[in-house]
């Protein structure tokens, strides 16, 4: 294809989504993806909301069938297993789907890779974008290395930078600021034999919280359908630094098995299929996500904290609304950045709504209404709420009463 209108940068959910999209309108788009498919990756837990982007490119179907179904979150007092509370999708204010799925990463972005190729758009693996081409301050297109080595550029009207945590030209239009109170690290690893709960319970995100020190840290644990298990720590700047001594991620890890004694007993006698990793500095803002001719998606625009599993949802809620806006941008023939503008409000809605949920959780007034017994029924429905991924709506009361409450900071 050498008469682009939009090449896309990143073949994980939100270059995918974009791409499947943007084909299916009728956009003429090219998906570069370093890495050739599958390849491992972390956020596996889906939020019901984002359903209606995967029903929308066609993929429902085929998810079904394939991955386990997630119905709701269940939060485990990490000193006391006995002590908990389940929030059921189903029980959200405007409950339009009452469960997601637990994918497996490798296959999930498989998925969608191949997805957007049968809508019609071209997908190239293993191709690594070297450079974004600027013409008088405008990105108009890309230079990519083939397979075989070999150097081509493509011109197009837009670029869309899906590059995650590396925010390829994002990171270039300025730099990328650490969320307030959200200094973390995961230690995380996958097991078979783990606990999970049973019947249409079985397929729900455990989620462990556990006191260390005067903070919060948590477990979770991702069941999959073959019968693995994820299951990650997400520990504070401070309590690395408190256990440097001991070693690597593995012993880390296990450190923080030992300060939750429910988390401990649930992977109690599972079999570990490799070794803990790490991975730091989660959360991160990009204040600036949209310039002349491009646009970021999913990571490469910013990410939350896991803890509510925001990663993908934001990354294909973003993505599936950005190839729209950029379709209706052609067909206007108005490639300014400001139209862009009612795209990013949006989506930074949805984004401070769980920040703010995630800050609060850590300074622990969230934790308070998680575990309250009793507990109020409309906070109770407005946390299902957030925990399904419905945080977009402004006008909401409940999103009114949740950012009221707890305001994104930093």
């Amino acid at each position: 294809m050498t008469d682009l209108e939009v090449v896309i940068i990143g073949g994980g959910p939100a270059g995918s989504v974009c791409a499947a999209r943007l084909a299916s309108l009728g956009r003429r788009v090219a998906l570069f993806e370093r890495a050739q498919h599958p390849r491992f990756h972390l956020g596996e837990s889906l939020l019901p909301q984002s359903l209606g982007v995967l029903d929308a490119i066609g993929v429902l179907e085929p998810m079904s069938a394939r991955f386990l179904v997630k119905r709701g979150a269940r939060f485990v007092d990490g000193a006391n297993a006995d002590r908990s509370v389940r929030y059921a999708f189903a029980e959200a204010f405007h409950a339009r789907w009452d469960h997601a799925f637990q994918v497996p990463r490798d296959e999930f972005d498989d998925l969608l890779f191949r997805r957007a190729a049968a809508c019609g758009a071209d997908v190239r693996e293993r191709w690594e974008v070297l450079r974004v081409l600027h013409d008088r301050g405008r990105a108009t297109g890309i230079e990519a290395r083939a397979p075989d080595g070999s150097r081509h550029s493509f011109a197009a009207r837009w670029v869309v930078d899906a590059t995650g945590r590396e925010a390829m030209v994002a990171r270039g239009a300025g730099p990328a600021e650490p969320i307030a109170g959200l200094d973390r690290t995961a230690l995380y690893t996958q097991v078979r034999g783990a606990w999970r709960d049973s019947d249409d319970r079985e397929g729900d995100i455990q989620i462990v919280v556990f006191v260390t020190g005067d903070e919060r840290a948590w477990f979770w644990m991702i069941p999959f359908a073959d019968g693995r298990t994820s299951v990650g720590a997400v520990v504070s700047g401070a309590w690395m630094r408190a256990h440097r001594g001991l070693g690597g991620p593995e012993a880390l890890f296990a450190a923080a098995v030992t300060e939750a004694p429910a988390a401990a007993r649930m992977i109690q006698g599972s079999e570990m299929l490799f070794a803990p990793r790490a991975i730091a500095d989660f959360s991160f803002r990009i204040r600036t996500i949209r310039g002349p001719g491009w646009i970021a998606v999913g990571d490469a625009a910013g990410f939350i904290d896991p803890l509510f599993s925001t990663g993908a949802h934001l990354a294909m809620i973003g993505a599936f609304r950005a190839a729209d806006a950029i379709d209706e941008a052609i067909r206007a023939g108005d490639d300014r950045p400001e139209r862009l503008g009612e795209w990013e409000r949006g989506l930074r809605i949805g984004t401070d709504l769980f920040i703010g949920a995630v800050q609060a959780f850590y300074e622990g007034d969230l934790v308070t209404y998680l575990f309250a017994d009793p507990q109020h029924p409309f906070l109770r429905r407005a946390i299902t709420s957030l925990l399904s991924g419905d945080v977009f709506d402004e006008d909401a009361r409940w999103t009114h009463e949740m950012k009221a409450r707890y305001p994104a900071r930093g």
